[in-house]
């Protein structure tokens, strides 16, 4: 199982992954960026993959995502804001690069309160596990369960 880091500077935490994803470089940027794809392994979706576009993520009652797009190098990169129902503003970032016969996807999620660290952590091993499983063919993931499992090591961070 490959964990990501969580570490803090300034008053803000940043959590970071590197995954390798078996699948096309284009497969996995269209399941970040197209909306009925990003639906599928996040939650209901709209994402408008181009400098100025609106995101919409809704998790459900009281747990809304919005945001713009900073940066976006289709096929590369997309940075964009992140405004969770009461929090801080934040940043989520994906990068990209091919990696053999796979991708290397790189996400960073930077300016989070450190309190809510631990949890950003555990969320999106538990989202990327579901994504990497979905390109891949493999095993269906369980975010509540992938969660819990992992919760303690980004507590412990």
């Amino acid at each position: 199982m490959t964990f990501g880091t969580v570490t803090n500077f300034d008053g803000n935490a940043t959590v970071r992954f590197e995954r390798r994803i078996d699948a096309s470089r284009d497969a996995v940027w269209r399941s970040l960026t197209n909306s009925d794809e990003l639906s599928e392994w996040l939650s209901p979706a709209e994402l408008v993959a181009e400098v100025g576009g609106q995101v919409l993520i809704d998790f459900g009652p009281d747990q809304k995502v919005s945001g713009k797009v900073a940066v976006c190098e289709p096929a590369r990169l997309i940075e964009y804001s992140w405004t969770f129902t009461g929090e801080p503003d934040s940043v989520l970032r994906f990068e990209l690069a091919p990696d053999r016969d796979g991708t290397s996807l790189i996400l960073e999620h930077r300016l989070l309160p450190p309190d809510q660290a631990a949890g950003y952590g555990a969320g999106w091993h538990a989202y990327l596990d579901i994504l990497g499983a979905r390109l891949s063919g493999g095993e269906p993931v369980d975010w509540d369960e992938r969660f819990s499992e992992v919760m303690g090591k980004y507590a412990g961070a």
